[in-house]
């Protein structure tokens, strides 16, 4: 597949290389991971964009918090999450991903490109890399000492709860990360033919021996499915490759129910999210909901900026 990154990403080696656009919303969150905290640099190159600071409420399921405003919203409302696009009025947004889970992440776009569609909201994400994963090996699959704590289990992400039949033909595309424990355990709930999973890895990852590391932590569930034969290879770093990986295989089954699983790097997930997006009476997204480890990651690596609506209006 010819990538086509070009097309709708930037990539920025460093923060002071990017400028979001005067008047523009600019929504993050701050987590442990020192990437997170790119805009505390932004802040000072570009003044004149409103920063918008999201955090969950502890407590309160799938509420989270503008600390801006100190309004809460409701992930689980498109109303409420309307609401919070529309406190805001420039055209363009920028959403950091870096920092925000996936379940914020999710209602945040999917929302988001409702509105594009109603009054034209132009949105890019945004998203840095790690320099480098905390890993100390992975040797006991299904262990979930390195980078996650526990799982909180498989429930829908806000705004994709899927009713869609379980058809005879089903594709379940497991996008994967180190986590081996996390595949089986997805694997055991859904059940999917094991002719029919397509395991997904990232190469060239954001270290030169990440896919080595990816394919032993998962080294017992592609033996025990033999799903291994089925491997495809897209861009760590990349949602634009995750999304247009996803529409090729969509193309030739045309007629299948598609199972994602975003197990794996933070743009993989956003791209099976806008993928899920596009397709909603096609595709089901079904997620372990982790819970993630405070120190993670060390560093800063590239910034990647994507062009959302280009990307969904020509894909």
């Amino acid at each position: 597949m010819i990538n086509k990154d070009y097309l709708y990403t930037n990539i920025y080696s460093d923060i002071s290389d990017f400028r979001p656009l005067s008047n523009s919303t600019y929504i993050y969150a701050y987590s442990p991971e020192g990437r997170s905290h790119i805009v505390d640099d932004l802040r000072k190159l570009s003044p004149d964009v409103s920063y918008v600071e999201l955090e969950l409420v502890r407590d309160e399921k799938d509420v989270i918090i503008d600390k801006t405003s100190g309004n809460k919203y409701f992930l689980r409302s498109s109303n409420s999450i309307k609401d919070f696009f529309n406190t805001y009025k420039s055209d363009m947004v920028y959403i950091d991903v870096s920092g925000l889970n996936n379940r914020i992440s999710a209602s945040l776009l999917n929302n988001a490109l409702k509105i594009d569609e109603e009054r034209g909201l132009k949105i890019r994400v945004l998203y840095a890399e790690p320099s480098s994963y905390k890993i100390k090996q992975f040797t006991l699959e299904g262990v979930f000492n390195d980078l996650s704590e526990k799982i909180d289990g498989i429930e829908p992400l806000p705004g994709f709860a899927s009713i869609i039949p379980d058809p005879v033909d089903m594709i379940f595309i497991a996008l994967l990360g180190f986590e081996g424990g996390r595949f089986t355990h997805l694997i055991e709930n859904v059940q999917p033919p094991s002719d029919n999973i397509t395991p997904v890895i990232g190469v060239p990852g954001f270290r030169i021996e990440y896919p080595f590391v990816a394919l032993w932590g998962n080294r017992q569930p592609l033996g025990e499915t033999k799903s291994w034969n089925n491997i495809r290879y897209i861009t760590a770093n990349s949602l634009v490759d995750a999304y247009l990986l996803l529409s090729k295989i969509r193309k030739k089954s045309p007629d299948s129910k598609i199972v994602l699983a975003p197990i794996g790097t933070k743009p993989h997930a956003i791209g099976a999210i806008l993928f899920a997006i596009k397709y909603p009476k096609q595709v089901e997204i079904v997620y372990d909901n982790p819970k993630r480890k405070t120190t993670r990651t060390d560093g800063v690596g590239l910034i990647v900026e994507c062009d959302i609506n280009s990307l969904l209006a020509e894909n």
